[in-house]
């Protein structure tokens, strides 16, 4: 009988969770131009806008409304990565992003409960 290393246990749980079924959803996405209204350094860096406009890509889409103010951490246009901060807009800059959600059951804790995965991809000038 062979024995496995002790730290092969965590291991074999992660890749049981992580092969776990899952249920595909689609991404909801809305066009929406900005006015950085404040770049909050501390605790958090985040950048706060105004919503000038929001599109929704398709009908159904909840998209922010016209005058509000949301707080997001920019990412790359592919959203993959965090946009480096000096690359970041400053106060005063209209931006164009392409807000996306994903809306599903987060099962992370042992309590399944409602999320929402959002995006806030800058789009290319």
């Amino acid at each position: 009988m062979t024995m496995l290393p002790a730290y092969s246990a965590p291991f074999a749980l992660a890749l049981a969770a992580f092969c776990a079924p899952a249920q595909a959803a689609t991404w909801q996405i809305c066009d929406i131009q900005l006015h950085v209204t404040e770049v909050v350094k501390r605790p958090t860096p985040k950048l706060q806008a105004q919503v000038l406009k929001a599109r929704p890509a398709s009908p159904g889409v909840e998209c922010p409304e016209e005058g509000a103010v949301i707080s997001f951490i920019p990412e790359t246009a592919d959203y993959q990565a965090t946009l480096p901060r000096r690359k970041w807009p400053g106060k005063g800059q209209a931006i164009r992003i392409k807000y996306r959600y994903l809306d599903g059951i987060c099962k992370g804790d042992g309590n399944d409960h409602p999320c929402r995965i959002e995006h806030y991809p800058f789009v290319a000038r």
